[in-house]
C-alpha cells in the first residue's frame, strides 16, 4: 500500500488511535472462495464517496448503443485491482467523474428510502468500502478515494443530511483542510446548543455526520491467485444485491411481530400478567391456564387476540404499534415516509397468534384458509366499534345482543364480540368460507363478514352465534337450532350442522331476511326496526351524494349547482322541507308518547332506558 493510499485512508476516522491495532490483525469475512480483510470503526461521512456504479441503479444506464440525446452521465466504470487493499478506476476527467457521482448519488436516494429513516436514525448499517485511486485520461493528477461498495443508498441519504455534494467529498473535503474543519465545527454548534433548541435539519446532519464502517485492506483467496481484490468485492456485493436471500414468509414475520407485540403489550401493562401473555402466544394448553385463573376457552383467547390487535384504544394500540413500527417496511414504491400501522398492518399478527393452536395439528393449506377465513369473517371497521372481551356466558352476550337489536343502537358491544367470537369458531371449523361466483341464483358474491353483518341484524342470526360458541366449548360441531333454541333434526334423527350453504341460503339469504314465527306485534316491530335502519343508510347516502354535487364545479372554481341548478336547488330543497316538517311531527309526538308512558310506570322510567331520565 502506497503512501498516496494510506493518507486517503488515514483521513476517514474520526479516531485513528482505536482503528490503528486492527491493522496488524484485521477482521475477516467470509465470500464465496475467499476471506476479505477489514478494519471497521467510526469514519467521517462526507469522507466516503458513494459507488458511481452502485448495483441498484444498474438499469438506468444508457449505452452509446442507444444513441440516446441527453443520456444521463452515467458509464459502466470497471475497477480493477492496482495492489494490495486498492483498486483503480479510470475515467475522462474530473468534472465527468463528479457528474458521475451526482447522479449515482440522486438516482440511488430518489430510488431507495431507507426504514427507518435516515434523518431519524443516522446510519445504522456499516458500510463497506476500498480505497480506489481515480485516473483521469484529462491528464489530471490521479487522486485516491475511499469508495463505498456496500451501502451505497445509506451514504447518498447521509450526504444530502449534511449538506455535502458529490464535488465536495471527492476534492474539496480532505479532514485536514479548512474547509473540513468548518464542516466539523458547524456540526459541533449544533451538538453544543440547548436540545430544545436543536432543528430537526440540524438533528438529521448530527446524526448522519459520523458512520460506522467496514474498509476492506485486502483479500485471503483459498486457492492463491484464484481471486484478486477487484472480483471478491463484486462477489461481496452480489451478496447483497443479486443473490439476495430469500425472503421471510408472511407467517414467519407474522410469527415475529406477533411476539414482540405481546412482549411490548405486557410491558406496558396492556396484558395483565405473564401467564395471560403465554396463554395468547400460545405457551399454554387450555389446561394449564385454568391454574391461573384464566378462562380457558379457545373463542376467548382468539376474541381477546383480535381485540389487542384491532382496538384503537390509545394505550393498547401505542403498545402494539411501537414494535410494528419499528420494522415496518416501505411499500414498494418508496413514497411512505412514515410506517403507517393500521388495522391491515396488525390484524394478521393477530390471526397468526390464534393460528398457533393449529400448528402441526393441521396442513400448511388448512392453516392458511384458515387465517384468510378468519380475517374476512370479521368485521371490517372494527378499529371503529366499541367492544371489549368479556366474561358474559354465550347465552348472556345473545340476550344483551338481543336487547341492542330491538333499541335500535348504534353501539352495540354485545353483538360484537358475539359476532368475533363465532366468527373464529365458525374459520376454525370450516363452516363459512368466501364469496360464491356460481352464475345464475346460487351465485353468492357476499364475503363471509358480509354475511355475518346479515346474522346479526335478526334474532335467528343472533340466536345460531350464540349456539356456534356453545356448542364449540362443548366440543361438538356447530348445530342448527329452532326458535325454541332446540337442535334441528333431520330425517334420520340427527343434528343438522351449521355450513356455509345454510348460512347464506337460509339463515342469511342474499335477496331479504329469513321469516320467523314472530307474534303480529313482534313482527311490526322487527319491521320497524329494519325500516329505522335503511332510512339511515338512506340519508347517508343522500348526504354523500350531495357532498358529490357540490364538487361538480366550473372552470371558474364555482360549484354547477349554484350557478347553474337554480330549478334542480328549489326542488331538492322543498322535498327536504317537507321531510323535516314530516321528521318534526314524528319527534312530537314520540316526545309526548314517551313523557305519558314514563309517568304510567311504577318508578318513572321505559323499559328500554334502564331507569335513565333523558336531561334536556
Amino acid at each position: 500500500m502506497d503512501d498516496r493510499v494510506a493518507g486517503a485512508i488515514s483521513t476517514i476516522w474520526t479516531n485513528p488511535e482505536a482503528v490503528l491495532p486492527q491493522i496488524a490483525n484485521p477482521q475477516r469475512r467470509r465470500i464465496p472462495g475467499a476471506y476479505l480483510l477489514v478494519i471497521s470503526g467510526s469514519v467521517y461521512t462526507a469522507r466516503l464517496v458513494p459507488d458511481p456504479l452502485n448495483p441498484r441503479n444498474a438499469d438506468h444506464v444508457q449505452f452509446a448503443l442507444a444513441q440516446a440525446d441527453g443520456a444521463p452521465p452515467a458509464t459502466l466504470v470497471p475497477a480493477f485491482a492496482a495492489g494490495e487493499g486498492e483498486l483503480s478506476i479510470h475515467v475522462d476527467s474530473r468534472a465527468a467523474f463528479i457528474d458521475q457521482v451526482d447522479w449515482a448519488v440522486e438516482t440511488t436516494r430518489n430510488r431507495n428510502k431507507p426504514v427507518p429513516d435516515i434523518a431519524e436514525q443516522g446510519i445504522m448499517d456499516p458500510p463497506i468500502g476500498v480505497a480506489t485511486t481515480v485516473h483521469y485520461a484529462s491528464g489530471e493528477a490521479p487522486s485516491t478515494i475511499v469508495l463505498v461498495r456496500e451501502g451505497s443508498s445509506r451514504v447518498s441519504h447521509g450526504h444530502h443530511h449534511i449538506g455535502v455534494t458529490a464535488a465536495d467529498v471527492l476534492f474539496n473535503l480532505p479532514r485536514n483542510a479548512s474547509s473540513m474543519q468548518a464542516h466539523i465545527d458547524e456540526i459541533n454548534s449544533s451538538v453544543r446548543k440547548a436540545v430544545e433548541d436543536i432543528l430537526p435539519m440540524e438533528k438529521a446532519k448530527i446524526r448522519c455526520a459520523a458512520t460506522d464502517f467496514e474498509l476492506i485492506i485486502g483479500v485471503v483467496p483459498d486457492v492463491p491467485g484464484a481471486v484478486d481484490l477487484s472480483e471478491a468485492i463484486k462477489a461481496r456485493v452480489a451478496q447483497d444485491h443479486l443473490n439476495t436471500k430469500e425472503p421471510w414468509s408472511d407467517e414467519a414475520k407474522h410469527t415475529a411481530l406477533a411476539e414482540e407485540c405481546l412482549i411490548s403489550a405486557r410491558a406496558a401493562g396492556v396484558i395483565p400478567t405473564d401467564a395471560d401473555a403465554d396463554w395468547l402466544a400460545g405457551r399454554l394448553t387450555a389446561k394449564e391456564v385454568m391454574a391461573h385463573k384464566i378462562v380457558p376457552f379457545m373463542d376467548d383467547r382468539a376474541a381477546r387476540a383480535i381485540h389487542l390487535f384491532t382496538t384503537s384504544d390509545p394505550q393498547i394500540h401505542n403498545a402494539v404499534r411501537r414494535p410494528i413500527a419499528l420494522v415496518l417496511t416501505n411499500e414498494p414504491t418508496g413514497r411512505t415516509k412514515r410506517p403507517k400501522v393500521t388495522t391491515k398492518t396488525k390484524l394478521p399478527l393477530a390471526a397468526e397468534l390464534i393460528a398457533r393452536e393449529r400448528r402441526g395439528a393441521a396442513l400448511d393449506g388448512e392453516l392458511a384458509r384458515f387465517r384468510k377465513t378468519l380475517t374476512d369473517a370479521l368485521p371490517s371497521d372494527l378499529q371503529k366499534m366499541v367492544w371489549r372481551p368479556t366474561k358474559r356466558s354465550p347465552e348472556e352476550l345473545y340476550q344483551a345482543a338481543v336487547r341492542e337489536l330491538e333499541e335500535v343502537k348504534d353501539e352495540r358491544p354485545a353483538t360484537t364480540e358475539l359476532r368475533v367470537r363465532a366468527a373464529y369458531i365458525l374459520a376454525k371449523r370450516g363452516a363459512i368460507s368466501g364469496p360464491r361466483h356460481d352464475a345464475g341464483p346460487g351465485g353468492d358474491r357476499r364475503s363471509a363478514g358480509a354475511v355475518i353483518e346479515a346474522l346479526v341484524d335478526t334474532k335467528p342470526g343472533l340466536r345460531h352465534l350464540r349456539q356456534i360458541i356453545e356448542d364449540d366449548r362443548a366440543g361438538v360441531a356447530p348445530r342448527q337450532v329452532d326458535d325454541n333454541g332446540e337442535p334441528r333434526k333431520d330425517g334420520e334423527g340427527k343434528d343438522m350442522p351449521i355450513d356455509n350453504d345454510f348460512l347464506r341460503t337460509k339463515l342469511a339469504p342474499k335477496d331479504g331476511i329469513p321469516t320467523e314465527s314472530l307474534d303480529p306485534a313482534a313482527r311490526v316491530r322487527d319491521h320497524y326496526r329494519h325500516a329505522v335502519l335503511a332510512t339511515k343508510d338512506a340519508l347517508r347516502n343522500l348526504e354523500s351524494q350531495m357532498h358529490n354535487l357540490a364538487g361538480l364545479k366550473d372552470g371558474d372554481d364555482v360549484p354547477l349547482i349554484e350557478r347553474e341548478g337554480r330549478a334542480h336547488a328549489r326542488l331538492l330543497k322543498d322535498k327536504l322541507q317537507e321531510l323535516a316538517a314530516e321528521a318534526q311531527d314524528w319527534w312530537e309526538r314520540a316526545v309526548e308518547a314517551h313523557g305519558t308512558y314514563n309517568g304510567s310506570t311504577a318508578d318513572g322510567a321505559s323499559d328500554g332506558d334502564d331507569g335513565e331520565q333523558e336531561v334536556t
